[in-house]
């Protein structure tokens, strides 16, 4: 045997050192630096074990980074080993060689292997067959794993919110710390890649996190991307927490192979920042107590999506207003949404624990479901809750996947002792006469996620004063929880927690919410759309007025020739409202994001924070300063983990608030008033860190904007600044 290694090796390096003449580069696996991976490499590799031989690579200095692929801090045999493991799975592919380069280099290894076997086959017969048959039985026990994010049981899963296992992928997550499945469009290396794991953010062991087991030598093959405009580290991590390999995810696509000797459970997450995984492949012993069953384990809670046009036989599917009230009016219901239904009657859900789920369905144009209130305002010649578009006092409603629009008042009231308990996942509120969502008088007990409240305006009867996105207040009850909710361009706060008398509002709970330029009047005049650069937003009434007045103001608007704005009077309601009296101190809207409580809430009362963000909320003549996080002069307790607040009349009015605790860090900065951080210790980043916090939230903005805009749902969406 032997011999037989000494006549391989003296035929190959002869080729090695003609292959070496190419122009050569640092490739991770290529020993002999000709610019490829293949069989040249192992028997370079090979020399330098048995006779400590000279290779092209050690002119390099930090030729160990990629020669020594189990990563021990030495050469030996183990190297070999995985060089032709590589070559044997093809899980690496070298970036900048051209087809006709690595032919070349296959075909004449392809002729020296041959011609060394035929000089040596007859000496080493015995040798070579009970080498090959060790081989071929530990090669039986090698299975290889790929995880496609691509593949339909990966692609459909999109938001990820609690710990499953997929064909014995593990992937860990918490509703605080989610993953998510999207739509991708990258190529490498001749594969289209469909879709990918964005891993949302820092990951552990027990969260925003995918791990698999291994047993023994392991090839593992990433293919990875940074998920943001800059680059980011991924850990590879034992489940003993050591670190054994850290790659780089740069903006663009890479496939990075390593090697593991190693059993146990092995841990793919960042060390800052979202990531993107599209595949990872291994090449190993499959563990004996792994289960590779084919097909999807998830746990309780399963995912939600934004989009759906699928199996609707669970349910029924209702596409008018008569077969929706029917339907509703029963218990243990799934009801499924098809297009726009024209809403002419207040909704009432008054069945306790109805167990009813309201399921928008997408359209083909990938627009959502709507219920649309409109017919119901406009009948009215009176504001008040009698235009509310749902009024639930019920409990255990589930809604999922649709947008509910322009009511005369609340787009939803949850009020009553027995009311709440509810879901709302993926909806809209938008364009109604009163707050997009309303929690009042004892509704308990209600989870949002995922939700926009936007545009709600009490334009013409109180001129702005009383629209919120979301209106927990006067009496609220206990446990109500918003995760990844934002409350935007509302004519009053974008949350609001308004106490007044007993008993007091109960605990509420914001967890990845945006709230921005709530109580700004020129948003509902159509004026901030114009100096922005933004479509004409024609759901705003006072735009609809405008343009029954002026036929070719669209035209103007597009053209960006509008000289000065039409100044008019507006009716809805039975109530009229004038341009000046809008733009006047009259003006009743509250532009603040967060609002806590009021001068009635004790510190009994609870508040939970977490990874929240404010921002750019203007002063009006009515309200000075504007509020970004507002205790409204209440007292409620809370905890707080991180918070951003940024061009904000104020930023933080929080001192007489008492923190249970706080902690992470609460940037600061744009604010035209001193902050009132109380229990916070207030950070303000130097110039570079703002530009950078501004840029991935306006980002973040414009694409809700082009969502909504869109007639369609963002749905989860994290604002990852922390």
């Amino acid at each position: 045997m032997k011999k037989f290694i000494s006549v391989l090796l003296s035929s190959v390096m002869m080729l090695s050192s003609f292959a070496y003449a190419s122009t050569p580069q640092v490739i991770y696996g290529d020993a002999d630096d000709n610019g490829t991976v293949n069989v040249l490499d192992a028997v370079c590799l090979l020399d330098k074990v048995l006779n400590n031989s000279k290779m092209p690579v050690e002119d390099k200095a930090n030729y160990m980074d990629y020669v020594d692929l189990n990563n021990d801090g030495k050469l030996n045999s183990a190297d070999v080993a995985e060089i032709l493991q590589i070559i044997l799975d093809k899980s690496y592919q070298p970036d900048n060689i051209t087809t006709e380069s690595t032919t070349e280099v296959t075909e004449d290894t392809t002729e020296a292997s041959t011609q060394t076997m035929e000089s040596t086959t007859e000496e080493t017969t015995e040798e070579t067959t009970e080498e090959t048959t060790e081989s071929t039985t530990e090669a039986t026990t090698v299975e290889t794993r790929v995880w496609n994010m691509s593949r339909s049981e990966f692609a459909s899963l999109e938001i990820i919110t609690s710990n499953l296992t997929v064909n014995g992928l593990e992937l860990y997550a918490t509703s605080a710390k989610p993953m998510n499945m999207f739509a991708a469009d990258e190529t490498l290396d001749g594969v289209t890649y469909t879709n990918a794991l964005n891993l949302g953010g820092k990951g552990g062991t027990e969260y925003r996190s995918a791990a698999f087991n291994v047993s023994g030598k392991t090839s593992i093959a990433i293919v990875i991307k940074s998920s943001g405009s800059d680059a980011r580290t991924l850990d590879v991590v034992r489940d003993d927490g050591t670190v054994i390999k850290t790659l780089e995810a740069g903006t663009t696509i890479k496939k990075y192979s390593l090697s593991v000797d190693y059993t146990g459970k092995i841990y793919l997450y960042s060390e800052n920042k979202g990531i993107n995984i599209y595949e990872i492949v291994l090449n190993g012993n499959v563990p004996q107590t792994e289960t590779t069953t084919e097909g999807t384990t998830l746990s309780e809670t399963t995912t939600e999506t934004t989009t759906f046009n699928g199996d609707t036989s669970d349910g029924v599917v209702v596409s008018n207003f008569s077969d929706l009230k029917n339907e509703l009016a029963k218990k243990n219901n799934k009801i499924y949404v098809k297009g726009t239904i024209e809403c002419s009657e207040n909704i009432k859900l008054s069945n306790l624990n109805a167990n009813t789920e309201i399921y928008g369905l997408t359209n083909e144009d990938g627009t959502a479901a709507v219920l649309d209130f409109a017919p119901l305002r406009d009948s009215l010649n009176k504001s008040g809750s009698g235009g509310t578009g749902i009024t639930m006092s019920g409990s255990h409603y589930k809604f999922s996947n649709i947008i509910i629009q322009n009511a005369g008042d609340c787009g939803i009231r949850i009020t009553g002792s027995d009311a709440g308990y509810s879901e709302f996942n993926n909806c809209v509120f938008r364009y109604n006469n009163n707050s997009g969502v309303s929690v009042t008088n004892g509704g308990s007990h209600n989870t949002f996620n995922y939700v926009d409240s936007y545009r709600n305006a009490d334009l013409i009867q109180k001129n702005g004063g009383d629209a919120d996105g979301f209106s927990v207040k006067l009496n609220a009850g206990e446990e109500n929880r918003f995760y990844n909710c934002r409350a935007w361009e509302n004519s009053d706060d974008g949350w609001d927690s308004y106490d007044r008398g007993t008993p007091y509002i109960g605990s509420v709970y914001y967890e990845e919410c945006l709230a921005w330029n709530n109580g700004n009047p020129y948003v509902f005049t159509g004026e901030y759309d114009y100096e922005n650069g933004y479509a004409l937003d024609k759901n705003l009434v006072y735009v609809q007025a405008i343009l029954e007045s002026d036929p070719d103001f669209e035209q103007k608007y597009n053209s960006h020739s509008v000289t000065s704005w039409p100044e008019l009077t507006v009716k809805l309601l039975g109530h009229s409202n004038s341009y000046s009296n809008i733009h006047s101190k009259n003006w009743q809207g509250n532009p603040n994001g967060f609002k806590f409580g009021s001068a009635e809430t004790p510190s009994s009362s609870y508040r939970y924070i977490k990874n929240c963000i404010a921002f750019d909320h203007s002063n009006t003549p009515n309200q000075t300063p504007a509020k970004g996080f507002d205790q409204n002069n209440g007292y409620a307790s809370y905890d707080i983990e991180n918070a951003l607040s940024f061009n904000n009349g104020q930023n933080y009015w929080m001192d007489r608030m008492s923190a249970k605790s706080a902690t992470g860090v609460f940037y600061s900065f744009g604010g035209g008033q001193s902050d009132a951080e109380g229990d916070l210790n207030i950070t303000v980043p130097d110039e570079a860190k703002q530009e950078e916090l501004k840029n991935t939230v306006y980002a973040y903005r414009d694409m809700i904007y082009d969502y909504v805009y869109n007639d369609k749902i963002p749905g989860e969406q994290l604002c990852n600044v922390f």
